[in-house]
């Protein structure tokens, strides 16, 4: 672990046996805390390599009961970071693309930096959590969504949280969240909290054979898809990749206001959940939950471009196609 340690210091990417070597020592807490820690913050200094997060991500996933299903799965999540505390898009647009009979496989987790977290939205509208592989596949043939709570799935994460608390700042743990989903799906929306990321996690997503997906960054910090400015975004499709800048007005978006996006707690999160499915809420929370759904539908039917997937799933929230279909596996009340 010195010899690593003394690696990173020097500004030296580590290898896969190097990587494996610290990862096993971590998440079995066989580990000094303050070798661990400085380990860890070397390594943000350093800046990870997309090999050292595909590496990490790939020890994780195979510490664990993962599966790669026949079914097309697709994951909409974001590294969280981004200090906006705003309404969970990815959660919203997940479920509304569920409704269009696109299989969504969410992972996510409660509440860690922003005000209500995917967990906690979820289960406020009725949908349990997955608790294994089986039981995911079973939820997304019956509702074509399941919500694999993280926790439930990286048990050996316990075995670093108080070293993450002590460090109190961020390390390679705040972006491997979104490359872990057990259910290994094939497409993924992930947005990102730093512009530097976009490649990176663009480069892993590659390696770990996701056949299509967008990291996205927002001129204005958001790790999403933004609708109050324009968004950094990396695209890639069958390992071939594009660097571009996306503005949502030259699709018909009028841009928002990012405070009218800001929610303070669960029981608004989920007002605001029912407005958008209901059509009583039409402004930029809606729009914004449109351009990431519509984004996501795009990398998952290739059909269709991006701007015949927002007119499709802005018909199908206002026609109550989405609403309908949610109400009766959901509490929207």
């Amino acid at each position: 672990m010195n010899k690593i340690l003394e690696k990173l210091c020097d500004g030296i990417d580590l290898d896969k046996d190097e990587i494996n070597s610290f990862f096993s020592k971590l998440m079995s807490g066989d580990i000094d805390p303050s070798l661990a820690s400085s380990i860890l913050i070397a390594l943000k200094i350093k800046k990870p390599s997309d090999n050292e997060v595909f590496y990490a991500s790939e020890f994780l996933l195979n510490s664990i009961n993962t599966y790669e299903s026949d079914l097309d799965l697709i994951d909409l999540c974001g590294t969280g970071g981004d200090s906006k505390s705003i309404i969970n898009v990815s959660t919203i647009s997940s479920l509304i693309l569920s409704s269009l009979n696109v299989k969504v496989a969410k992972h996510g987790n409660r509440s860690v930096s922003s005000k209500v977290g995917s967990a906690d939205l979820f289960e406020s509208i009725g949908i349990n959590f997955d608790k294994n592989i089986e039981e995911a596949i079973e939820s997304i043939e019956k509702r074509n969504i399941s919500f694999l709570f993280a926790p439930d799935f990286h048990k050996s994460m316990k075995n670093v949280i108080n070293i993450r608390k002590t460090l109190s700042t961020r390390t390679i743990f705040n972006i491997l969240g979104p490359l872990i989903n057990p259910l290994r799906p094939k497409h993924q929306l992930l947005g990102v909290y730093d512009k530097e990321l976009l490649e990176t996690m663009g480069k892993v997503l590659i390696k770990q054979r996701v056949k299509s997906g967008m990291v996205v960054h927002g001129f204005d910090g958001m790790d999403e898809i933004s609708i109050c400015d324009k968004t950094h975004i990396f695209e890639f499709n069958n390992g071939e990749y594009k660097n571009y800048i996306f503005d949502p007005q030259e699709y018909g978006f009028k841009l928002g206001m990012l405070e009218n996006l800001v929610i303070k707690d669960i029981e608004e999160s989920k007002k605001i959940l029912i407005g958008i499915l209901n059509g009583s809420i039409k402004d930029e929370k809606r729009d914004i939950c449109i351009l990431n759904a519509g984004a996501s539908l795009y990398l998952y039917d290739d059909s269709m471009d991006l701007a015949e997937s927002f007119k499709y799933v802005r018909c199908k929230l206002e026609d109550k196609q989405v609403f309908d279909t949610l109400k009766e596996y959901m509490d929207l009340t």
